[in-house]
């Protein structure tokens, strides 16, 4: 997304605290009064927010999943219109969810921003927010009367480079005049977190993204194209059925996300085709579990094609084979071995490689 004619208006700062010994929630500190950035400093701030969430960056576009009134997307549509008192009492309230949603103890605590104003050529509303970690040393300027974060504590926190701003959001509203019905009528949403990544559609820091700011990914049909690919997977590796079988069924699985020539994935189809009717009935059951489609979805292999591109098996003693999925399947046989020539019982898998050795090292 292109963030430009970036105008911040208000900005505010709460102080989040690492749960106690006991694992129990320390409220966070409230600040009551807005920060006034004089103009260098403002474009520094300016920087860093664009930097994070601009088009050259890494952020990940997200849908509004949580909607209920008390959920953290309406305190952003109410603090977007609010005047600077509730504003205040809005902001602190999203420092509480955060707080809430850091169950584990081992997350950091540190400062949230709240911070609003307009963006674009004809000018709409945005909304950001940012967790950045600092040094605990810095609560010493915490002021133990009303709890109030000084200027020089900010200014440090966020205006240095050393400072790690390692989670952003960002809320940014489509049209004035946009249904509310639905906030994804009204918002864009861009999250960026070091833990997050693009491509695998993956985020480690999942209290962050839904467990605070109510978000999830939009179901595009690549994403889901990878969910069908990795459940598949691992129903295979469940299923009680020889090394040999597994072997064909994972070949088939490549086989059919790879080279059939369809535009559509259909697991009741799949299912169908290579498995008997009793697993396909399980199969069906561990899809619908996991919130997968049985029915056709558009294929999509963006997420994926780097492991379709190859098969890789692994043994307990460090031993690896791989080969091209296409050369896996034609060129190389696996079967199961339950007793050596001695009649020992063992569990070895012998593989036979259609083709001559070239070279050893």
């Amino acid at each position: 997304m292109n963030v430009i004619k970036l105008q911040i208006q208000r900005i505010i700062i709460h102080q989040i605290h690492q749960r106690d010994v006991d694992g129990k929630k320390i409220p966070p500190s409230k600040s009551n009064e807005f920060i006034k950035f004089d103009h260098e400093a403002m474009t520094t701030f300016k920087s860093r927010f664009i930097n994070a969430i601009g088009s050259d960056s890494k952020a990940v576009p997200m849908s509004i999943v949580n909607q209920e009134t008390t959920d953290l997307p309406h305190l952003i549509d109410r603090i977007s219109n609010s005047d600077d008192e509730d504003y205040i009492f809005l902001s602190h309230e999203i420092a509480n969810k955060l707080a809430d949603a850091q169950q584990r103890r081992d997350i950091a605590g540190g400062i949230i921003v709240v911070f609003s104003g307009t963006y674009g050529a004809t000018p709409k509303k945005f909304v950001g927010i940012m967790k950045a970690e600092i040094h605990s040393a810095y609560e010493k300027t915490v002021n133990e009367l009303n709890q109030e974060i000084s200027l020089q504590y900010i200014e440090e926190a966020l205006l240095t480079p050393a400072t790690r701003l390692y989670k952003t959001a960002g809320f940014f509203q489509k049209k004035s005049d946009a249904v509310k019905r639905d906030l994804n009528s009204k918002w864009d949403v861009l999250i960026a977190d070091t833990q997050i990544s693009q491509a695998e559609g993956k985020a480690a820091a999942r209290y962050f993204y839904s467990s605070f700011l109510g978000c999830g990914y939009p179901q595009t049909s690549a994403r889901t194209t990878k969910q069908f690919y990795e459940a598949t997977c691992e129903f295979l590796k469940d299923m009680k059925i020889n090394v040999e079988k597994r072997n064909d069924l994972h070949n088939a699985l490549i086989s059919y996300l790879k080279h059939e020539n369809s535009d559509v994935i259909n697991p009741s189809e799949f299912s169908a085709r290579y498995f008997d009717l009793e697993t396909r009935d399980s199969y069906s059951e561990f899809l619908e579990d996991k919130e997968i489609p049985v029915t056709s979805f558009t294929k999509d292999i963006e997420h994926i094609s780097g492991r379709l591109k190859t098969r890789k098996l692994s043994f307990r003693k460090n031993v690896k084979l791989t080969a091209p999925s296409h050369v896996f399947k034609d060129y190389i046989d696996i079967q199961e071995m339950k007793k050596n020539d001695d009649g020992d019982t063992v569990n070895w898998t012998k593989i036979i490689v259609k083709d001559e050795i070239v070279a050893q090292e």
